[in-house]
């Protein structure tokens, strides 16, 4: 995990530019939650919806939305698949703001196109001079 400006970033995440983080497990599984950056720019989460476990989506398919003091959204699905499981911090929605890159996730889905889908999301270092850029933007912090 790193420190970038007062967000966190964890740089073997995938993300999306909707500030959705993608976690690549074993037998293409992938974990899908909200970003350090997103979670403190929206503010404290009151409310999340996702689909049932069982839907299939594409990549960039709503599969949800999250409400907050600030700001009401609708949730991309950052790969195609069918959503297996569904986070506690869909019940529990304060995960989402305490601990957005462990128990703060909303949904796993087995991934149909895993190779394919990564292609278009953000990764590395360019998601980290993304996340610099989206800071500077957001915010005027200058962040390092």
């Amino acid at each position: 995990m790193k420190q970038v400006g007062k967000y966190l970033f964890a740089e073997e995440l995938y993300y999306t530019k909707d500030h959705l983080w993608a976690k690549i497990e074993e037998n293409n599984y992938v974990r899908v939650g909200w970003s350090d950056f997103a979670q403190k720019i929206a503010g404290k989460v009151v409310y999340i919806k996702v689909k049932e476990v069982g839907t299939k989506l594409k990549q960039e398919d709503v599969f949800g939305s999250i409400e907050t003091g600030k700001y009401v959204g609708k949730l991309f699905a950052p790969v195609g698949g069918i959503i297996r499981e569904i986070g506690k911090a869909v019940k529990n929605p304060k995960l989402a703001n305490t601990d957005p890159y462990g128990e703060g996730w909303f949904v796993l889905i087995e991934a149909t196109n895993l190779e394919e889908d990564l292609e278009e999301l953000l990764h590395g270092e360019e998601a980290l001079e993304w996340l610099k850029r989206e800071i500077k933007d957001k915010t005027g912090e200058e962040a390092q």
